[in-house]
Parts: C-alpha cells; structure tokens; sequence
C-alpha cells in the first residue's frame, strides 16, 4: 500500500488487549480499533461508575501519538451498544459523548449514531440502515437480504433529524466540536479527582487551550460535586470558563493555582442523572 500512496492510512483490527496490540507499532498499520477502551467505556456507563474510564487512554497517550490509535464502541461482530446497555437511551447517549470527547481517533459503525438495537448472530448486527419511516427504512425500494431491526418505524434519521435533542444531533454536535476545537481533536486528557464516583471529569489540553468534560454516569442526581487535580492539570493563573459548548449551563468561575492545580472546583450545582457537560475553559495566560 506505502509503495503505491506513501501518506495511505490504513486501520486494523487486531481483537485483544493494548499489550498485545503495541507491538505491531509503528511499522504495521497507521491505526488499529482499540477493543479494551470499547470495553471500559461500556463498562463505566453501565457500572455508574467513572473509576475504569481513563487507564487505557493513559497508557496509549504515553506511547502513541492520538492519531494512533482508534477508540469505539461496537463494530460489526459485537452486539450494538444500544443491546448491550439494555435498551437504555440515556446509557447509549452517554457513551458516546464519552467516545467524542476521549483522546484517539474515534469510529462510528453505522446506525449507532441513532441508536439501532442489534444482536448476535452476526448478520442481526448488519440489518439496513433505518434512513425513514417509509417501505424498506428508506434504504432499498428492493427486498434487502435482513429486514431491519423492529425499531425502524420510529428510530431513524428522519424521525432524529429536525430533533435538537436527538440521539443524532448529539453526535453531530460532538463531531463538529472536535473537529474545531484542537483541544478535543489531539489535546492532551488530563483526569480529574471528584468528589462522586458516578461523576467523571477530565480536561483536554492542547497548548493554552482546554476543554473541560463533566458527566454523571448514576442514575441519580449528583448534587455539590466537586473538582481536584494534581499540579499542571492547567496552565498557571488561568481563569475561566467560557462558553458551554452544548449549550447547557454556564459553569461556575474557575480559577486555578500557581502550580496549574485545580481545587474543590464546584463546576455545576448539580448534574442531572446521565448528564454530560463540555465547557470551553479558555485560553491560559
């Protein structure tokens, strides 16, 4: 392939762990899908629990450069997430903000970005894409080899479409936030302490700009839960936030110490069970 397009960028698939993943770097493929984060994503969202969540980013961040290695949820041979979290929306809405929000570089298979349900064996995983309500989910006027899942009528892109609140909006609006916020593309994760388990927080560094992500995993409201960091998590002396970049709430002030360290910061008075933010922290002075 490098002998016909030098800059070709290849992904693979090797299905085992990160340490049995690494050695084909770097003079195999560009990429490859990285099953274990899958896993601990999944696996924190249904748990409620954030404390998996960052170890394999970690490790990966430390050896590979973002563009490295592909983080995602479910592929052609798994059981769709929205099957695997049980038919639960808010679950499958939160795993993939986590997805779009994480270092690497992520995939989506298809009809995860509306929500299509799909288990084994594998060719209930490879049903039509749900395009419309109409005869054949809008994807064929023909007899497609699977019918599709039994949700089509009501979940597809139609029905999501003029929605702002849809399933598919969300990953519209996750995948046009990284792609214009270097900080969320290639930035740095940098986890932070809070003080609720079922809370994940964490901040995407890159140069003087930084995103912060705030999403409670629980099912129950999470009240007063606060931020720490060790030292550097930000640049000294920077104030913020700025804007809420999925227009939720503005978060509280922010302002961080002399040795970049983040202290019982109270972003949000409470977070609404499955509850995701993204602030733009702001440029650093």
């Amino acid at each position: 392939l490098r002998s016909e397009k030098p800059d070709v960028y290849t992904v693979g698939e090797v299905w085992d762990s990160i340490g049995a993943i690494l050695p084909y770097y770097p003079d195999q493929l560009t990429s490859h899908f990285m099953f274990q984060l899958s896993d601990d994503i999944l696996e924190s969202v249904k748990a409620g629990n954030a404390s998996r969540l960052y170890g394999g980013y970690l490790r990966l961040q430390d050896t590979l450069p973002p563009h490295r290695y592909s983080p995602f949820l479910r592929n052609h041979d798994q059981s769709r997430t929205m099957t695997v979290l049980e038919g639960d929306a808010a679950k499958a809405r939160m795993a993939s903000a986590l997805l779009l929000t994480l270092p690497g570089l992520p995939f989506l298979y298809y009809g995860e970005e509306i929500g299509i349900a799909g288990d084994k064996p594998d060719e209930n995983l490879r049903t039509p894409m749900h395009w419309t309500s109409g005869a054949g989910a809008g994807f064929t006027t023909g007899t497609p080899w699977r019918a599709p899942q039994g949700d089509w009528a009501t979940r597809n892109v139609q029905a999501q479409d003029a929605d702002p609140g849809s399933m598919l909006n969300l990953h519209r609006r996750l995948i046009h936030l990284r792609a214009s916020h270097p900080a969320l593309a290639t930035g740095r994760l940098v986890p932070l302490t809070t003080s609720n388990p079922a809370v994940a927080a964490f901040v995407r560094r890159e140069g003087d700009r930084a995103v912060l992500v705030v999403a409670n995993l629980g099912t129950v409201a999470a009240n007063g839960v606060t931020l720490s960091s060790e030292a550097g998590a930000l640049m000294p002396g920077s104030e913020g936030p700025g804007n809420n970049l999925l227009r939720g709430p503005r978060a509280a002030q922010l302002t961080v110490g002399a040795d970049g360290r983040v202290q019982g910061y109270l972003p949000f008075p409470t977070l609404a069970p499955m509850e995701i933010q993204v602030v733009d922290v702001g440029a650093s002075r």
